[in-house]
Protein backbone atom coordinates (compact mmCIF):
# COMPACT_ATOMS: atom_id res chain seq x y z
CA UNK A 1 0.00 0.00 0.00
CA UNK A 2 1.32 3.43 -0.94
CA UNK A 3 1.69 5.93 1.92
CA UNK A 4 -0.88 8.70 2.13
CA UNK A 5 0.06 12.00 0.57
CA UNK A 6 1.02 14.59 3.14
CA UNK A 7 0.16 17.78 1.33
CA UNK A 8 0.91 19.84 4.42
CA UNK A 9 4.55 18.88 4.10
CA UNK A 10 4.57 20.33 0.58
CA UNK A 11 3.58 23.79 1.71
CA UNK A 12 6.63 25.92 2.33
CA UNK A 13 6.79 29.68 1.92
CA UNK A 14 3.79 31.13 0.12
CA UNK A 15 3.55 34.01 -2.30
CA UNK A 16 2.29 36.36 0.40
CA UNK A 17 5.52 36.07 2.36
CA UNK A 18 7.41 38.10 -0.24
CA UNK A 19 5.94 41.57 -0.43
CA UNK A 20 8.91 43.91 -0.45
CA UNK A 21 12.02 44.28 -2.53
CA UNK A 22 14.36 44.81 0.41
CA UNK A 23 17.75 43.19 0.01
CA UNK A 24 17.32 42.17 -3.60
CA UNK A 25 19.18 43.14 -6.74
CA UNK A 26 15.93 42.26 -8.54
CA UNK A 27 12.74 43.59 -6.97
CA UNK A 28 11.02 40.81 -5.02
CA UNK A 29 7.55 42.14 -5.79
CA UNK A 30 8.21 41.83 -9.50
CA UNK A 31 9.34 38.24 -9.02
CA UNK A 32 6.29 37.37 -6.94
CA UNK A 33 3.93 38.92 -9.48
CA UNK A 34 5.51 37.01 -12.36
CA UNK A 35 5.50 33.79 -10.36
CA UNK A 36 1.84 34.23 -9.44
CA UNK A 37 0.94 34.51 -13.12
CA UNK A 38 3.12 31.53 -13.95
CA UNK A 39 1.53 29.41 -11.25
CA UNK A 40 -1.95 30.33 -12.47
CA UNK A 41 -1.01 29.13 -15.97
CA UNK A 42 0.60 25.96 -14.60
CA UNK A 43 -2.52 25.02 -12.62
CA UNK A 44 -4.52 25.01 -15.86
CA UNK A 45 -2.20 22.48 -17.52
CA UNK A 46 -2.57 18.71 -17.55
CA UNK A 47 0.97 17.31 -17.65
CA UNK A 48 1.21 13.75 -18.94
CA UNK A 49 4.86 12.70 -18.88
CA UNK A 50 6.84 11.76 -15.79
CA UNK A 51 9.19 14.64 -16.49
CA UNK A 52 6.43 17.24 -16.79
CA UNK A 53 4.51 15.92 -13.79
CA UNK A 54 7.61 15.77 -11.59
CA UNK A 55 8.69 19.30 -12.44
CA UNK A 56 5.14 20.55 -11.90
CA UNK A 57 4.99 18.96 -8.45
CA UNK A 58 8.33 20.48 -7.56
CA UNK A 59 7.34 23.98 -8.69
CA UNK A 60 3.90 23.94 -7.08
CA UNK A 61 5.09 22.55 -3.77
CA UNK A 62 8.00 24.98 -3.53
CA UNK A 63 5.52 27.84 -3.85
CA UNK A 64 3.20 26.34 -1.25
CA UNK A 65 0.56 25.27 -3.75
CA UNK A 66 -1.29 21.96 -3.59
CA UNK A 67 0.13 19.21 -5.79
CA UNK A 68 -1.79 16.26 -4.34
CA UNK A 69 -3.57 15.30 -7.56
CA UNK A 70 -0.32 15.30 -9.51
CA UNK A 71 1.43 13.34 -6.76
CA UNK A 72 -1.25 10.66 -6.94
CA UNK A 73 -0.93 10.57 -10.72
CA UNK A 74 2.85 10.28 -10.57
CA UNK A 75 2.79 7.47 -8.02
CA UNK A 76 0.20 5.59 -10.09
CA UNK A 77 2.64 5.56 -13.02
CA UNK A 78 5.38 3.81 -11.03
CA UNK A 79 5.99 0.09 -11.60
CA UNK A 80 8.37 -2.20 -9.72
CA UNK A 81 9.94 0.65 -7.82
CA UNK A 82 10.73 2.92 -10.77
CA UNK A 83 9.24 4.78 -13.73
CA UNK A 84 9.64 2.78 -16.93
CA UNK A 85 10.24 5.38 -19.62
CA UNK A 86 12.74 5.87 -22.43
CA UNK A 87 15.05 7.45 -19.82
CA UNK A 88 14.21 5.53 -16.64
CA UNK A 89 17.14 6.73 -14.53
CA UNK A 90 16.55 10.41 -15.31
CA UNK A 91 12.79 10.19 -14.87
CA UNK A 92 12.94 8.10 -11.71
CA UNK A 93 15.44 10.54 -10.27
CA UNK A 94 13.22 13.51 -11.18
CA UNK A 95 10.22 11.81 -9.61
CA UNK A 96 12.26 11.02 -6.52
CA UNK A 97 13.32 14.66 -6.20
CA UNK A 98 9.74 15.87 -6.54
CA UNK A 99 8.33 13.37 -4.04
CA UNK A 100 11.16 13.82 -1.55
CA UNK A 101 10.32 17.53 -1.26
CA UNK A 102 6.87 16.45 -0.05
CA UNK A 103 8.30 13.69 2.16
CA UNK A 104 6.47 11.15 0.10
CA UNK A 105 9.29 8.93 -1.03
CA UNK A 106 9.22 5.14 -0.87
CA UNK A 107 12.33 3.09 0.04
CA UNK A 108 11.93 0.94 -3.08
CA UNK A 109 12.60 3.99 -5.27
CA UNK A 110 15.84 4.70 -3.44
CA UNK A 111 16.91 1.07 -3.68
CA UNK A 112 16.20 1.00 -7.42
CA UNK A 113 18.32 4.10 -8.04
CA UNK A 114 21.17 2.72 -5.95
CA UNK A 115 21.03 -0.66 -7.66
CA UNK A 116 21.45 0.94 -11.10
CA UNK A 117 24.95 2.15 -10.24
CA UNK A 118 27.61 0.14 -12.03
CA UNK A 119 31.36 0.83 -12.02
CA UNK A 120 30.88 3.99 -9.93
CA UNK A 121 28.37 5.57 -12.34
CA UNK A 122 24.90 5.26 -13.80
CA UNK A 123 24.66 3.95 -17.36
CA UNK A 124 28.19 5.24 -18.07
CA UNK A 125 26.50 8.58 -18.67
CA UNK A 126 27.16 11.95 -17.06
CA UNK A 127 23.52 13.07 -17.19
CA UNK A 128 22.14 9.88 -15.66
CA UNK A 129 24.85 9.95 -13.01
CA UNK A 130 24.21 13.59 -12.16
CA UNK A 131 20.45 13.10 -11.81
CA UNK A 132 20.91 9.99 -9.66
CA UNK A 133 23.32 11.85 -7.36
CA UNK A 134 20.98 14.83 -7.11
CA UNK A 135 18.10 12.54 -6.09
CA UNK A 136 20.21 10.74 -3.51
CA UNK A 137 21.62 14.02 -2.25
CA UNK A 138 18.11 15.41 -1.72
CA UNK A 139 17.56 12.50 0.65
CA UNK A 140 20.85 13.01 2.46
CA UNK A 141 22.40 9.89 0.92
CA UNK A 142 26.07 10.33 0.08
CA UNK A 143 27.68 8.50 -2.81
CA UNK A 144 31.37 9.26 -2.92
CA UNK A 145 32.24 7.05 -5.88
CA UNK A 146 29.64 8.69 -8.11
CA UNK A 147 30.86 12.18 -7.32
CA UNK A 148 34.46 11.21 -7.91
CA UNK A 149 33.53 9.62 -11.24
CA UNK A 150 32.02 12.91 -12.43
CA UNK A 151 35.05 14.95 -11.37
CA UNK A 152 37.65 12.54 -12.75
CA UNK A 153 35.91 12.16 -16.10
CA UNK A 154 34.93 15.78 -16.62
CA UNK A 155 36.42 17.18 -19.80
CA UNK A 156 35.78 19.15 -22.94
CA UNK A 157 33.07 16.78 -24.17
CA UNK A 158 30.98 17.67 -21.11
CA UNK A 159 31.58 21.41 -21.38
CA UNK A 160 28.03 22.41 -22.15
CA UNK A 161 26.10 24.80 -19.86
CA UNK A 162 23.28 22.34 -19.14
CA UNK A 163 25.55 19.35 -18.53
CA UNK A 164 27.99 21.31 -16.40
CA UNK A 165 25.13 22.77 -14.37
CA UNK A 166 23.72 19.35 -13.57
CA UNK A 167 27.17 18.19 -12.49
CA UNK A 168 27.62 21.24 -10.24
CA UNK A 169 24.20 20.63 -8.72
CA UNK A 170 24.97 16.95 -8.14
CA UNK A 171 28.29 17.68 -6.46
CA UNK A 172 26.78 20.48 -4.38
CA UNK A 173 24.03 18.16 -3.15
CA UNK A 174 26.53 15.40 -2.41
CA UNK A 175 29.42 17.20 -0.72
CA UNK A 176 29.85 20.88 -1.51
CA UNK A 177 32.90 21.28 0.72
CA UNK A 178 34.79 18.37 -0.77
CA UNK A 179 34.22 19.55 -4.35
CA UNK A 180 34.48 23.26 -3.57
CA UNK A 181 37.33 24.06 -5.94
CA UNK A 182 35.81 22.16 -8.86
CA UNK A 183 32.40 23.77 -8.28
CA UNK A 184 33.87 27.28 -8.10
CA UNK A 185 35.93 26.79 -11.26
CA UNK A 186 33.00 25.46 -13.27
CA UNK A 187 30.64 28.13 -11.91
CA UNK A 188 32.99 30.82 -13.18
CA UNK A 189 33.13 29.03 -16.53
CA UNK A 190 29.34 29.13 -16.72
CA UNK A 191 29.32 32.86 -16.00
CA UNK A 192 31.81 33.35 -18.84
CA UNK A 193 29.40 31.65 -21.26
CA UNK A 194 26.40 33.84 -20.46
CA UNK A 195 25.05 35.95 -23.32
CA UNK A 196 22.78 38.92 -22.60
CA UNK A 197 21.71 37.45 -19.29
CA UNK A 198 20.94 33.89 -20.33
CA UNK A 199 22.32 30.74 -21.89
CA UNK A 200 20.29 30.73 -25.12
CA UNK A 201 17.45 28.44 -23.98
CA UNK A 202 15.10 29.10 -21.06
CA UNK A 203 15.31 25.55 -19.70
CA UNK A 204 19.11 25.46 -19.91
CA UNK A 205 19.36 28.91 -18.34
CA UNK A 206 17.32 27.73 -15.38
CA UNK A 207 19.56 24.75 -14.80
CA UNK A 208 22.52 27.13 -14.83
CA UNK A 209 20.90 29.63 -12.47
CA UNK A 210 20.00 26.91 -9.98
CA UNK A 211 23.54 25.51 -10.11
CA UNK A 212 25.07 28.97 -9.63
CA UNK A 213 22.90 29.68 -6.60
CA UNK A 214 23.92 26.35 -5.08
CA UNK A 215 27.57 27.05 -5.85
CA UNK A 216 27.54 30.17 -3.69
CA UNK A 217 27.92 32.75 -6.46
CA UNK A 218 27.03 36.22 -5.19
CA UNK A 219 23.63 37.68 -5.94
CA UNK A 220 24.93 40.44 -8.20
CA UNK A 221 26.25 37.73 -10.54
CA UNK A 222 22.86 36.00 -10.69
CA UNK A 223 20.57 39.05 -10.80
CA UNK A 224 21.09 39.77 -14.54
CA UNK A 225 19.90 36.26 -15.35
CA UNK A 226 16.83 36.61 -13.12
CA UNK A 227 15.98 39.82 -14.97
CA UNK A 228 16.53 38.01 -18.27
CA UNK A 229 14.15 35.23 -17.17
CA UNK A 230 11.45 37.68 -16.16
CA UNK A 231 11.71 39.27 -19.60
CA UNK A 232 11.02 35.93 -21.27
CA UNK A 233 7.58 35.45 -19.71
CA UNK A 234 4.70 35.16 -22.16
CA UNK A 235 1.52 37.22 -21.93
CA UNK A 236 -0.38 34.14 -20.74
CA UNK A 237 1.91 33.84 -17.71
CA UNK A 238 3.97 30.92 -18.98
CA UNK A 239 7.52 30.60 -20.19
CA UNK A 240 6.32 28.85 -23.40
CA UNK A 241 5.93 25.27 -22.13
CA UNK A 242 5.57 23.23 -18.96
CA UNK A 243 9.25 22.42 -18.50
CA UNK A 244 10.49 25.97 -19.08
CA UNK A 245 7.71 27.34 -16.86
CA UNK A 246 8.25 24.95 -13.98
CA UNK A 247 12.03 25.34 -14.08
CA UNK A 248 11.64 29.13 -14.05
CA UNK A 249 9.26 29.00 -11.10
CA UNK A 250 11.76 26.81 -9.25
CA UNK A 251 14.63 29.19 -10.03
CA UNK A 252 12.68 32.25 -8.90
CA UNK A 253 11.69 30.58 -5.63
CA UNK A 254 15.24 29.44 -4.92
CA UNK A 255 16.47 32.97 -5.65
CA UNK A 256 13.94 34.50 -3.25
CA UNK A 257 14.73 32.03 -0.49
CA UNK A 258 18.48 32.41 -0.91
CA UNK A 259 18.63 36.19 -0.93
CA UNK A 260 15.47 37.21 0.95
CA UNK A 261 17.47 38.52 3.90
CA UNK A 262 20.04 40.13 1.64
CA UNK A 263 22.71 38.04 3.38
CA UNK A 264 23.09 35.47 0.61
CA UNK A 265 23.47 32.71 3.17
Amino acid sequence: MEPQINTAECKLNTLSEYTTGTGFQVDATRIVTASSHGLAWLKEQEPQTVKDISRSIQALSLWGESASILIEKLISMKKYGYWETETPINDTARACIALSRCRNIQPEIIRWIQNQQKNDNWNNNEIDTAYALIALGELGIKNETGGQWLVHNYGEKWEHPGTTSLIITALSKQDKTRYEDFIADRANWLISKREEGGWKYIATSNLVIQALILSGIKEQEIAPSITWLLGKQENNGSWKDIISTTLTLISLKIYLDKFNSGSGK
